[in-house]
């Protein structure tokens, strides 16, 4: 009876990274050793699912498990994960464990896992690799970083212009055998200058003895190798692409990015936009040490203090005022918040707008002009709100005058300066999710304190 539930119990485990019960039967099942049940999980999931459950796991386990995998499944897996835990476990493996592994994988996840490791265990592994394939990882890791170079793959099928589709097909067949995800033949002329490209159906459905130079679309969406990777990206998005060509200086094809790489590479980018405008480092994950992620925060939250003791300062200035009129205190937050939660949205907008290409230098005053006018009528009627409620609750006109004026001026000023700060700090070639956040909050922070408590000492006499 309990050889027969073992039995059924390892026949088919799908892997539910998501259950708090199911992960904590799977650490039992790591703590025993229990290698038939593992070994069970791994042929009966999916490398992501494989992967996704090793990531929750320390490091140490994840080894364990990744080791019992075949060379095949530990190349799939690997692929998936983020690049310190790729880096962690390669080097947990000696040479001879990380060869077949390397051996399974395209040029562009080997280029990718290269340029991760320590320098010493990468020329090794270089070294390990024949002649050809080593020689052609180090070219593309002389690519910049981030850039169509760096993300294409150099297996691809092509052909010539000249050769007939049985030809044409034979080559296909051939290539097939040492890549996956083959959506079109590129081709080319003697000189591999790209001159096309043909669908796969449209390739087996035309007779044997044409030539393919008949069959190439006269579109050809091309890449130059140092394009950046987001506008890679917004190509594919734009015209729907699920493979591209990428071509050196001469227009000559010498690789191929696939929608599969485009897809990790949005989630990048957005992930880590999201990560810098909330002042973190893209590269800091759930696994990663306590002391590198305090490291990490603490420079921008310096920064923060330092902009916090500028808005103090503002405060500072008007001291005698607020000591004239103690009730300023507790109101001036409500005019700075409110500013720095308007330069946010403008931010949001505006940097989200710059990353998809719908909003450039050719056409940003579009932008200012439409966030201007936000900003008046947003102003116009928070202040008016505000107002209204400041003068039911302490019956002074005078003073829901100033906070209005105050709530007004401060909103459009928000909303300018979050439409313009982005889209400068692109023109002097830094990152807007990085910076544009701390000047938009230090601007709206002292500019809303100096209008307000400037108003209040204008008002003074009709206040007290």
């Amino acid at each position: 009876m309990d050889e027969t539930n073992s039995t059924k119990e390892t026949s088919s485990i799908k892997a539910n990274p998501q259950s708090a019960d199911w992960m904590e039967s799977f650490f039992e099942k790591i703590e025993k050793k229990d290698s038939k049940y593992l070994l069970n999980f791994t042929t009966s999931n999916h490398p992501a699912d494989i992967a996704e459950v090793l990531e929750k796991l320390d490091i140490d386990d994840a080894f364990y498990v990744f080791k019992l995998c075949d060379s095949e499944q530990q190349s799939e897996i690997l692929v998936e994960f983020d690049e310190d835990l790729q880096a962690e476990l390669i080097s947990r493996l000696n040479m001879k464990e990380i060869s077949p592994i390397v051996e399974n994988l395209e040029t562009d996840d080997v280029t990718n896992l290269i340029s991760e490791i320590p320098k010493a265990k990468a020329e090794e592994i270089l070294n390990s690799l024949d002649r050809e394939d080593s020689s052609q990882i180090r070219k593309q890791l002389n690519f910049r970083e981030y850039t169509a170079g760096r993300l294409m793959t150099t297996e691809f099928a092509s052909a010539y212009e000249t050769d007939t589709v049985r030809k044409a097909i034979i080559k296909l067949r051939r290539i097939a055998k040492e890549t996956d995800d083959i959506y079109l033949l590129y081709v080319t002329d003697s000189e591999n200058h790209l001159k096309g490209f043909i669908k796969l159906k449209d390739l087996f459905l035309a007779p044997l003895n044409q030539k393919v130079g008949r069959l190439v679309k006269e579109e050809v969406f091309s890449i130059h190798y140092d394009t950046d990777q987001e506008q890679v990206a917004r190509m594919f998005r734009k015209y729907d692409m699920v493979s591209a060509a990428i071509v050196d200086d001469l227009d000559r094809i010498i690789g191929r990015v696939t929608v599969d790489d485009i897809l990790d590479i949005v989630q990048e980018e957005a992930s880590e936009d999201i990560l810098r405008m909330g002042g973190v480092s893209e590269e800091e994950r759930l696994n990663t040490s306590i002391w590198d992620s305090i490291r990490r925060r603490l420079t921008w939250l310096v920064i923060n203090l330092g902009t916090a003791v500028i808005a103090a300062s503002t405060v500072a200035v008007f001291q005698d005022t607020i000591q004239s009129f103690v009730l300023l205190a507790s109101l001036m937050p409500i005019v700075a918040g409110m500013g720095g939660n308007a330069g946010t949205q403008s931010i949001t907008v505006v940097v989200r707008n710059i990353a998809t290409g719908d909003l450039s230098q050719a056409n940003w005053t579009v932008g200012f002009k439409k966030e201007g006018i936000i900003g008046v009528i947003n102003g116009l009627t928070i202040g008016a709100i505000t107002g209204v409620a400041v003068f039911f609750y302490t019956g002074k006109l005078a003073l829901a005058i100033v906070i209005f004026l105050a709530m007004l001026a401060n909103l459009i000023v928000a909303a300018l300066v979050g439409a313009c700060i982005p889209m400068l700090l692109k023109v002097l070639g830094i990152d807007p999710a990085i910076a544009s956040s701390i000047f938009v909050t230090t601007t709206t922070d002292v500019f809303g304190f100096f209008c307000f408590l400037g108003l209040a000492t204008l008002f003074l006499q009709y206040l007290v």
